[in-house]
């Protein structure tokens, strides 16, 4: 309680602005004090009520009423139980406001509008409203930036082209104007691309990982190979499938000590666990069918059976086995044996030598017909290869005769004298079916080939070359031995126990089959449906079964009928609805349809995934890690465009890895003492006047700093200003002209934007611009050094002298 000072204070109506004056010095107590002074103080005060009539002596004084009006005026106005100022709150102000005050006046909240405290904290709020606006702009540009260079390192990467290209790339970017980049929003450390590739795959793999997660079964696809640098790879897909539509996604390119089935099956259970795939979701394993893959006993598919995967079904890639079927065909008949030896002769004959190829080009030219066509070689491991090959000696075949005989008469040369990814397992037993008739038919009547080349034969001439009967007679048993041969080895190559399941399958999902008349629906394909519940309705060790035999038996004909009426659909599109559609009605048969659409029946993605790192890790490119192969790797098999990628996600993902990766204070101490000794050398080597070996410091220097140290560091800096003066040969200046960037770049950061020490960072850099031939670049850094020394040096110092 306050003490009285004199009577008339006590009979003295207190101002309000007093006691928000006084509220405002004590600050947080004041709801304390008045508190205390409301229960303390009894004595009558003469105070009017809210109508303005005298209050009776004795009676409780009455407050002011709270106004919503004047929110209107004071903005900053709010209540709760007191009235409160928001401005002053959010500026941490110390004042009544800011707690709450009890006097309900205008009087009090216009001179709290008035008051100092208010002002000040008027001027702080709107320094943060004003720098959160920057701040924002600032986010905005560098996100913008920052997904510019992504678009870049994506690029690159679609493009195979090398990392050490990216710095060019942004530069030939930034001189063409492009209004997302500048040196503040612009990375140029060497580990910006690798860590960019990186995030655009961990983008992509997130992505894949989260349809894997969606699909209940899969089916992984793996071939292993040889790579450039003679390492022993293992390529992996999965097929999987979301909603009813089939995919195949890239999983891995991994390094493996050996081809043995123990240590490929070891490394497909540790790249499966890695992305989150149990065992026993594995139902399908495509291969090539190398005996490693496929033996019954120790093959790879045979351990992963016993290792959680009980329903595995192993497949053998059908266009290895055509392509297989037809090499031992050509190799059973002697007479195509020799002509695919003919065939890889001459390949290798002009392959050796462009001066015969050039020849050979001159000829065709010559002969006004198309350009030469490419000669193919052809290849028992390549498919379709001697197709290719027989194609390019057709097309040709009258520039090759003449060119050979020339050579044959001129030079006596001995060679001139001698000279499907998008399948599904109810393809597999068809197209077998249909090439067997297709060769048959043959056997009775020409091909399409066949014919062309009659219509083309004139009084038994072909390209200038005369046909005799013998001839003619040769041809006909050749050909009617090799259809014999390709088809005796088709037959062999797919026999009826290896697809039986596979068949089995296509005959109980695959709506496009079935019967037209309700009769012949009712007994369809009840062999075919007690095979499949026997394999995948009998539990295997302590698997459970995928099915329930007796249901699946029950519910066939229901099915059957499901499925006919809605237009007999083709098997693809025949589990996609009783997966999507009928799958709470016919639980089993969705369970099948799920496991039917990821059994993979081809290895051409694997093929295919070959083809794309031997692309990627050229003989050029040969130190490539397999860190860095593999992101360019799963980049390369997504197909993703500028326009579809979703850069927000990367550039997260981009931002974490780099907050992540922040070096230990032991790191950066160890660090420091190095470049500190760094220095030390490198003047000692300056002074000796080996500049050889100052460049052989700087570069170690850089290489440790690099990954450790912001662009701002003056030990960095340091290294740099040295390394950008003793870089200067010829062969040098583009690696000069980075390091000046970079040195300037940092100074910038820096230092004050008329900072002496900038001004000379830039002049340098100017310099080193100039002698890399970037005029433009040069004159620019140049002109900015100009106007930062002409305030720090004056216009009469040599150095501006010189630069003016």
């Amino acid at each position: 309680m306050s003490r009285q000072l004199s009577v008339k204070s006590f009979f003295k109506r207190p101002n309000s602005c007093d006691i928000v004056n006084k509220g405002e010095k004590r600050g947080i107590d004041a709801e304390e004090d008045e508190g205390q002074t409301d229960k303390n103080d009894q004595s009558p005060l003469p105070t009017t009520t809210v109508t303005g009539q005298p209050q009776q002596s004795g009676s409780r004084e009455l407050r002011r009423e709270y106004r919503v009006q004047w929110e209107q005026e004071f903005t900053w106005l709010r209540r709760k139980r007191k009235i409160c100022c928001d401005i002053c709150r959010k500026a941490k102000m110390s004042n009544g406001f800011v707690r709450g005050c009890t006097t309900m006046q205008k009087s009090a909240l216009t001179d709290h509008k008035s008051s100092q405290s208010h002002n000040e904290a008027l001027r702080v709020v709107n320094q943060s409203v004003a720098m959160s606006k920057h701040v924002e702009k600032s986010q905005a540009a560098c996100n913008e930036a920052l997904k510019t260079q992504f678009k870049v390192v994506l690029h690159m990467a679609n493009t195979n082209t090398p990392s050490h290209q990216y710095p060019d790339l942004i530069h030939l970017l930034q001189s063409a104007g492009c209004p997302n980049l500048n040196s503040a929003h612009t990375y140029t450390h060497h580990d910006t691309v690798s860590q960019m590739e990186e995030a655009i795959a961990m983008t992509i793999t997130n992505a894949v990982d989260d349809r894997i997660a969606n699909s209940r079964y899969v089916g992984i696809i793996v071939d292993e190979t040889t790579n450039i640098t003679v390492e022993k790879m293992l390529i992996t897909y999965l097929t999987l499938q979301h909603g009813g539509d089939p995919e195949t996604v890239f999983i891995g390119n991994h390094t493996i000590p050996s081809a043995t089935a123990e240590c490929i099956t070891a490394k497909i259970k540790n790249v499966l666990s890695g992305r989150g795939v149990t065992m026993d979701r594995v139902v399908g394993l495509g291969s090539d069918g190398a005996n490693v893959m496929v033996g019954r006993k120790a093959g790879v598919a045979q351990h992963l059976r016993e290792n959680n995967c009980p329903y595995l079904i192993n497949i053998h890639c059908g266009a290895h086995r055509r392509a297989l079927a037809a090499r031992d065909a050509s190799n059973a008949v002697r007479d195509v044996s020799a002509y695919v030896t003919t065939i890889n002769n001459i390949y290798t004959y002009y392959k050796n030598s462009p001066i015969r190829t050039n020849r050979l080009n001159k000829l065709q030219n010559e002969m006004e017909a198309h350009d030469l066509l490419s000669l193919k070689q052809p290849s028992a491991t390549r498919w379709l290869s001697l197709e290719r090959a027989v194609k390019g000696i057709r097309a040709n075949w009258v520039s090759l005769v003449m060119e050979l005989e020339e050579e044959e008469n001129s030079r006596n040369c001995p060679i001139a004298k001698g000279g499907e990814e998008d399948v599904n397992i109810s393809h597999i037993q068809p197209v077998v079916n249909m090439t067997l008739a297709s060769l048959e038919d043959l056997m009775n009547e020409p091909g399409t080939a066949e014919t062309e080349f009659n219509k083309e034969l004139q009084d038994s001439k072909f390209c200038g070359i005369t046909l005799t009967q013998a001839d003619a007679e040769k041809f006909s048993v050749l050909r009617t031995e090799y259809i014999a041969e390709l088809t005796k080895s088709i037959r062999k190559r797919f026999p009826l126990e290896h697809v039986g399941l596979i068949a089995d399958l296509d005959t109980v999902l695959n709506a496009s089959r079935y019967p037209g008349t309700d009769s012949a629906l009712k007994n369809y394909g009840l062999d075919a449906l007690e095979r499949v519940c026997v394999y995948y309705g009998t539990q295997r060790g302590a698997a459970v079964p995928l099915v329930q035999k007796e249901r699946a038996l029950q519910d066939f004909l229901a099915v059957k009928r499901v499925l006919a009426g809605s237009g007999r659909p083709t098997f693809r599109e025949s589990c996609k609805h009783l997966i999507t559609s009928f799958g709470e009605m016919f639980p089993d048969y969705k369970t099948l349809a799920e496991v039917a659409l990821v059994i993979p029946v081809s290895s051409v993605a694997a093929e295919r995934g070959f083809s794309m790192q031997n692309n990627i890790k050229t003989v050029a490119r040969s130190r490539l890690s397999e860190a860095k192969t593999q992101n360019l790797m799963t980049i390369a098999s997504a197909s993703v465009t500028l326009d579809s990628f979703d850069y927000a996600q990367a550039s997260t993902q981009f931002k974490s890895m780099r907050t992540r990766r922040k070096p230990s204070a032991d790191v950066v101490k160890a660090v420091t003492d190095v470049s500190l000794q760094a220095l030390v050398k490198m003047e000692e080597a300056r002074t000796e006047g080996n500049f050889h070996e100052v460049v052989k410091i700087c570069r170690e220097c850089l290489e440790k700093q690099d990954p450790v140290f912001e662009d701002t560091n003056l030990h960095l800096l340091r290294v740099l200003s040295t390394a950008s003066e003793v870089w200067s040969l010829p062969s040098q200046h583009h690696q000069r002209q980075r390091v000046s960037a970079a040195h300037d770049d940092g100074y910038t950061k820096l230092y004050h934007p008329n900072n002496a020490q900038l001004g000379m960072a830039t002049m340098r850099a100017g310099v080193t611009h100039w002698h890399a031939g970037l005029i433009e670049a040069a004159h620019g850094l140049i002109c900015r050094a100009y106007g930062i020394l002409m305030i720090t040096h004056g216009p009469h110092h040599p150095i501006t002298k010189d630069l003016e």
